[in-house]
């Protein structure tokens, strides 16, 4: 058993929320600001501050009193997260006064929104019920690509205007603190949404996590339909949204939507100079994604390249061949005449150890080209 972990919440601004996170002879100051007004509450660290814990194997001490429905749900969570890793995270004690944290009337619904295919679909799929998004700059997008995050949110908030929504913006520091300490970002992100989405109690009664998996594919994710729910509070509904949906099946449906062929954004890179670089594995993907469904040419959120030539380019893991395979069946069942890309998506799903080889150098030297623009900015200072 380690170090006791702990979070003290700190006073701050009404639009920002701060807590220092110590372990042992360690810490570290987290620190949120928004346009709107944010619940600093105990509530609001505990989901990111439990990960962080069960990683440790120490108990949690959350200084304040955290929400009796937020604390039998974290408990549940435990139980998930550590039947799932079993090696690597370990159920940890909770120490911290109880007491309910109703939210106020007349509050709405959010969504996160990253700009992406799959929260494009969940704000267009919910957009009765939607009245605001949710983007946090310092999630996907580095702290130090600023010229990089102005050029994002001005797109956005076009976006954003365009559906009739308003958009919260949210800046964090969260990231490096979960990256360091629990398992990378991958680990991390569906926590910090949660820490995101009670910040945001004073606004909104229920928040959205875009789905990025189909159910036909559901794994162990710290995102994931069984385990985003039990963040929730008294105040606050987190709900994991368009699991019913493969990616064609969202393109389908958001290609009617001048937003979002005019926004959208699933770039790995943090370059300066464009939106998305039509190179990298989740742009080509999502290229294809639009091509089957009929949106190719109308998608101008791309560059005006061939996917087709793009493909053996790309560096492709198992996780990146299911989105081969889906997009292969997915133009199948639609009796697509496209010869060109069907056989494009066969030879990468039948790549020999020699065709992945290149298909890896090829990647490794497209990111040496970007060095001068993404390389950059993904240095964390």
């Amino acid at each position: 058993m380690g170090d006791v972990l702990s979070v003290e919440p700190r006073e701050c601004g009404a639009n920002s929320a701060v807590a220092e996170v110590s372990w042992g002879s360690g810490s570290y100051t987290v620190e949120d600001s928004a346009n709107v007004t944010l619940t600093n509450t105990p509530t609001a660290w505990l989901a990111s501050g439990l990960a962080l814990a069960m990683s440790k194997g120490s108990p949690l001490h959350i200084a304040g009193a955290v929400d009796p429905v937020a604390l039998a749900g974290a408990g549940k969570a435990q139980d998930l997260l550590a039947s799932w890793w079993p090696d690597t995270i370990h159920k940890v004690d909770v120490v911290s006064d109880v007491a309910p944290v109703p939210g106020p009337d007349g509050r709405g619904v959010g969504c996160f929104f990253s700009g992406g295919l799959d929260s494009f679909y969940s704000a267009i799929k919910n957009q009765d019920e939607i009245t605001h998004l949710i983007h946090v700059y310092g999630f996907d997008i580095f702290l130090n690509a600023e010229a990089y995050y102005a050029k994002v949110i001005e797109g956005l908030r076009e976006a954003a205007a365009e559906m009739g929504k308003a958009l919260i913006e949210i800046r964090t520091n969260i990231r490096f603190l979960h990256e360091k300490r629990w398992g990378g970002w991958d680990m991390g992100h569906g926590v910090a949404m949660a820490h995101m989405a009670h910040l945001l109690s004073g606004h909104l009664y229920k928040v959205l996590v875009p789905a990025s998996d189909h159910v036909s594919s559901l794994q162990p994710y710290p995102t994931h339909p069984e385990l985003d729910p039990l963040w929730s509070s008294s105040a606050v509904e987190i709900v994991y949204d368009g699991l019913e949906a493969t990616r064609v099946d969202k393109a389908r449906l958001v290609k009617d939507s001048a937003a979002a062929m005019k926004h959208m954004r699933v770039c790995f890179w943090n370059r300066e100079d464009r939106q998305n670089c039509g190179r990298c594995e989740k742009c080509v993907r999502t290229m294809v994604n639009m091509r089957i469904a009929g949106a190719g040419d109308r998608c101008v959120a791309f560059p005006p390249v061939d996917p087709v030539t793009l493909l053996p380019r790309v560096a492709l893991n198992d996780s990146h061949r299911a989105y081969v395979r889906e997009n292969l069946s997915a133009l199948r069942e639609a009796g697509l005449d496209d010869p060109d890309l069907e056989a494009a998506l066969v030879r990468a799903l039948n790549r020999g150890p020699l065709e992945n080889l290149r298909g890896q150098l090829s990647w490794k030297w497209e990111i040496a080209k970007q060095a001068g623009h993404a390389a950059r900015n993904r240095v964390r200072g």
